[in-house]
């Protein structure tokens, strides 16, 4: 009710009133002077970022929820604009939407005098240096690619700054947990309705999109990808709301127990490993910090769940393809994905002692589109997170990436014995979050675009904040 108002007043004041209207003029007269379709996509652009901006102004506790949500939903949202304009775009406008709506979090800051514990001083300045080294020669090799793939880096990094900053309650984080699980309960429940029915619009990206990894474009066959933009993305989502609801219940929502299954078949229809891999690792790891007794229960709870998923597989249409899939597990060496990974990693040992200033920003990753006639570049699809890094950033650049985030998970792990059992409960997922991101290296880089927003947002919220925690 407080926000309301607040957000209410806001609205009332003459600066406000005076933006809102210029702003309405300023986007009417803009779509006049552009062809229609462009036109709505904007139109579909400012009502995305508007409530963030509103969120942000009023220091809202639903901004980061609403975040949340932006990131998850615009990747579906531009495949069914383009799939009603019968248009495919390799390089789209939507993209940097959920870059615009998470740069807000700094409105809150301003007013705000910033501080930071000495102990997190020098991972963040060795992060931020290596993003500035890896600009720097992104700019001069890669050209506009390079200030795409920073953004990338940067503004879901900014999740950590405003977390640290900014003073929050037990109850807001709290619920910016459960919010998270419940957008990844609804990212579940659209992946279950693409893997049984395929809708026309995921269809026809599939394709059309250079992508061979998402399956083939009918019931069943598809690697589901739900409404983020490919299986690893969604895959990432979903599994990092699944640690937290499978190690503690108060995270698990409204659904409860339904919504961990719901959740669990929507991480196996990704039939992305390196997420069941380092999902077992945080779960594994975050029980290891726990009590003997908790851990105990925490393994029986894997075990029932794990149990259930293969019990139910078999009955579920198409459930043959997934068991398959899960039986790669323990036969990796005929696995061709596995192999061509090895053979990916053997080859790049010489092109990086051959580059040891590294390629900056813009080399790697989908950002290459943007110098390459909208088709990823070489480097586009990169199954090395550890060597992308390397080929990013160069030597010293990389491993001032690493070091910081060791730094990170050194700063979490320092301070779980400092505060209460409530506290610590987050602090233990927050490192979690970072070494499973620091596991998923050995397949791929997620520390930039939609993964970099994961983590940081996981590990933000185990951070401490300027003031002690208020409890409500």
């Amino acid at each position: 009710m407080k926000t309301v108002l607040r957000t209410f007043n806001l609205l009332q004041t003459p600066f406000m009133l005076w933006l809102m209207l210029m702003g309405s003029i300023g986007i009417g007269l803009f779509c006049s002077m552009v062809d229609n379709v462009l036109a709505i996509q904007l139109t579909f652009i400012v009502l995305l970022i508007f409530p963030a901006i509103l969120l942000a102004e009023t220091d809202s506790k639903w901004l980061l929820p609403y975040i949340t949500f932006v990131w998850a939903v615009t990747p579906e949202i531009r495949r069914v604009f383009e799939w009603y304009h019968e248009e495919y775009q390799s390089v789209s406008l939507f993209s940097v939407v959920p870059l615009l709506t998470t740069l807000f979090v700094i409105l809150p800051l301003l007013r705000i005098k910033w501080r930071f514990p000495l102990t997190i001083r020098k991972p963040l300045c060795w992060f931020l240096v290596a993003l500035g080294y890896g600009l720097i020669v992104g700019i001069a090799k890669n050209g506009t690619a390079s200030l795409f793939d920073f953004a990338n880096y940067l503004v879901p990094f900014l999740l950590l700054i405003y977390c640290i900053v900014r003073s929050f309650t037990q109850a807001e984080r709290k619920l910016w947990i459960v919010s998270f699980v419940g957008i990844a309960v609804l990212v579940s429940i659209y992946g279950a309705v693409q893997f049984f029915f395929a809708p026309p619009w995921d269809t026809f990206w599939m394709n059309e999109v250079d992508m061979f990894s998402n399956g083939l474009p009918e019931p069943y066959q598809i690697r589901v990808f739900s409404s983020l933009n490919s299986p690893g993305p969604a895959a990432m989502f979903i599994s990092a709301a699944l640690i937290a609801m499978l190690v503690d219940k108060k995270w698990r929502g409204v659904l409860g127990w339904s919504g961990v299954l719901i959740v669990t078949f929507g991480l196996i229809t990704t039939l992305v490993r390196a997420a069941w891999v380092t999902m077992l690792i945080g779960i594994v790891l975050y029980f290891a910090l726990s009590s003997i007794k908790k851990g105990i229960q925490g393994i029986l709870l894997i075990m029932v769940v794990a149990g259930l998923g293969i019990i139910s597989l078999p009955v579920i249409p198409g459930g043959e393809y997934l068991i398959e899939r899960l039986e790669t597990l323990s036969n990796l060496g005929d696995d061709y994905s596995y192999n061509d990974r090895l053979q990916f990693t053997a080859s790049m040992i010489p092109e990086l002692l051959g580059n040891p200033f590294g390629s900056g920003l813009g080399s790697v990753g989908t950002g290459t589109k943007l110098e390459n006639d909208g088709q990823l570049g070489q480097y586009g699809n990169f199954d090395n997170g550890f060597f992308a890094i390397l080929l990013t950033f160069g030597f010293f650049g990389g491993i001032a990436i690493l070091g910081a985030l060791y730094g990170f998970m050194k700063y979490l792990a320092s301070t779980i014995t400092k505060h209460s059992d409530t506290d610590r409960t987050y602090i233990r997922l927050a490192l979690c979050a970072m070494i499973s991101g620091i596991c998923y290296l050995m397949f791929e880089n997620r520390f930039a675009g939609v993964g970099g927003y994961i983590i940081w947002f996981f590990v933000a919220l185990g951070m401490e904040p300027k003031n002690s925690i208020r409890v409500k």
